[in-house]
């Protein structure tokens, strides 16, 4: 007869001090675990095909016909990933197929039980830590297994007799339970989809990571330069607390003492961490470019610009040169257009980006032009010293590209100054087709920058037609701004000219144009003034302006 053990009295402790009633402490509250999520290749296509064979498996309404059809899915997923499909997976497929086949009445029942089990406890020894006797007792009790398993694998696969059917079928039973318990329930439970698309290595989140750090410094760090706090203690009053702390953690770490001194550290981290990555990563652009339209005041600055705008551009000169460097200058440039051309993004951003594009825009052109009067110079001299345009993005510029730079028609305190990309020269032109694709979204955001890069057209466009579809880009921009619809006229229009009729399935883009401004540069004005209203698509001219007796610079219908 067994004794319970007498509990002693609790004794109570006297208060220190008399007359002071003593404060319970509270216990804290311990926050519930906090479960890590791993993303694994799972040989099922999705959560919905993983619980459907569960049920098939252990369902209320599972049946023999069930079973099988499970059997059917599991054998899939092993040819999906071969040795890589779940152990657990495999040990149940093992084990449902005995039982299956004891219902069917197989007379050697007693070999597939003791087989099968065998082949189940391989399976899950492959997760096991170590393999010797006592190892295999003690992982089994951490796993919720009976000790009398590991005896029994030993017997079926070492012993001279195989154990009775009746053990064998309700050990199969109890591991199934367990199996079920172990793995396939919590999985059932916890397991969620991820779209593969959306996934993302490591080191490309890595590299994602601290590009954008180093953005986020830029940014912050661009905008304090711009409103004049170029010092640590100006900046103080400038930011926030936490931006603060980010830029003076960055600037102590670099020994950088002004705001133009961290802008240039930040380029010289970029430039290291792009070199050191570039090799290795096949996504890296695409990174690079979506990290550098995340930048919030990069893109709105240049909205607030008034007089100062040469303070802007001096600041951001070595950004836009380390992506000639790198040659990346013509992917941001078209991102920088598809932004302003998406209608789902605000206003300020695509304000933000037709600035810069524009300014791109500008640079492009000046380099164009300065390696055409280099063309013609050195067919006049050919004695003339060679021109590397690549070091336009040092400030070492030699005297011949500075006198270049000098009769290029532009403005250099105003203007993005860098050069080609020093592996691959190559003149910045755009295809037809690439400007092509600019007419159909055509809006106030954009309009700029097609109309900019008219000029650069390849092959390139005639006088005439640069001033006429210039002038089309003009028209179609204040009909934007008097809010009238972007949508084409009907096709079944058609102009009073006989030389501009057109059949009701036109295409209007930049092919018409150019036919209709080749035919009214025939005429010996080169004007529109004589036509009446003209059907050119999204694009639209009224017969009652007469352009010959505008002053430049105004429109016709703004006098």
């Amino acid at each position: 007869m067994g004794t319970a053990k007498k509990e002693k009295p609790e004794v109570k402790k006297k208060s220190p001090e008399k007359g002071k009633q003593q404060k319970a402490k509270a216990v804290p509250v311990q926050p519930p675990p906090v479960v890590k999520q791993r993303t694994v290749v799972t040989p099922w296509r999705d959560t919905l095909e993983f619980n459907e064979t569960y049920d098939f498996l252990f369902g209320k309404t599972s049946t023999t016909a069930s079973r099988r059809q499970a059997l059917s899915k599991i054998r899939i997923w092993s040819l999906r990933r071969g040795n890589l499909c779940p152990a657990a997976v495999l040990a149940t497929s093992v084990l449902v197929e005995a039982q299956l086949d004891d219902k069917e009445g197989n007379f050697k029942i007693q070999q597939a039980y003791a087989s099968a089990f065998t082949r189940f406890y391989n399976f899950m020894s492959s997760i096991i830590q170590g393999y010797n006797m006592s190892s295999m007792y003690e992982t089994a009790k951490e796993l919720g297994l009976q000790s009398f398993i590991v005896d029994l694998r030993h017997l079926c696969a070492h012993g001279q007799e195989l154990p009775p059917v009746e053990v064998l079928r309700s050990t199969s039973d109890h591991c199934l339970d367990w199996l079920r318990t172990y793995y396939w329930l919590p999985h059932k439970e916890t397991m969620s989809n991820l779209d593969a698309g959306k996934l993302k290595r490591k080191d490309k989140l890595k590299f994602e990571k601290a590009v954008s750090a180093l953005l986020e410094i830029y940014d912050l760090t661009l905008e304090c330069h711009f409103k004049g706090a170029e010092k640590l203690k100006a900046i103080s009053k400038l930011k926030s607390s936490s931006e603060f702390n980010k830029i003076r953690v960055y600037s102590s770490a670099k020994k950088a003492k002004t705001a133009k001194e961290i802008l240039n550290a930040v380029v010289t981290d970029l430039s290291a961490l792009i070199k050191r990555e570039s090799s290795s990563m096949k996504d890296l652009l695409d990174i690079y470019t979506g990290c550098l339209l995340k930048m919030e005041y990069f893109l709105g600055v240049g909205l607030e610009i008034d007089d100062n705008e040469d303070i802007l551009i001096a600041a951001t000169q070595g950004l836009f040169r380390l992506l000639a460097v790198q040659g990346y200058i013509e992917k941001v440039f078209v991102a920088l257009v598809q932004l302003t051309e998406n209608e789902n993004e605000p206003e300020e951003r695509r304000l933000g980006a037709g600035y810069w594009a524009s300014k791109m825009i500008e640079s492009f052109g000046m380099l164009l032009r300065m390696k055409r009067m280099y063309k013609e110079e050195l067919d006049l001299n050919d004695k003339l010293k060679a021109v590397d345009f690549a070091s336009l993005n040092t400030d070492k510029i030699s005297k011949t590209l500075r006198s270049l730079l000098v009769h290029s028609n532009v403005d250099p305190s105003t203007t993005l100054i860098f050069g080609d990309n020093p592996k691959k020269s190559r003149s910045l032109v755009f295809e037809r087709e690439f400007i092509m694709q600019r007419v159909a979204p055509f809006s106030k955001y954009s309009a700029p920058i097609l109309k900019g890069l008219l000029p650069l057209a390849d092959p390139p466009f005639s006088k005439v037609q640069l001033e006429s579809l210039g002038e089309l880009c003009d028209v179609r921009l204040q009909g934007l701004t008097q809010d009238e619809p972007m949508e084409e006229e009907s096709s079944s229009k058609q102009c009073s000219s006989s030389e501009e009729d057109s059949s009701s399935d036109e295409i209007y883009d930049l092919d018409y144009l150019e036919k209709l401004v080749a035919t009214a540069s025939q005429n010996k004005d080169n004007s529109f003034n004589k036509a009446h209203t003209s059907d050119l698509g999204i694009w639209k001219l009224e017969s009652d302006n007469d352009w010959s007796k505008s002053a430049l610079g105004v429109l016709p219908y703004g006098q």
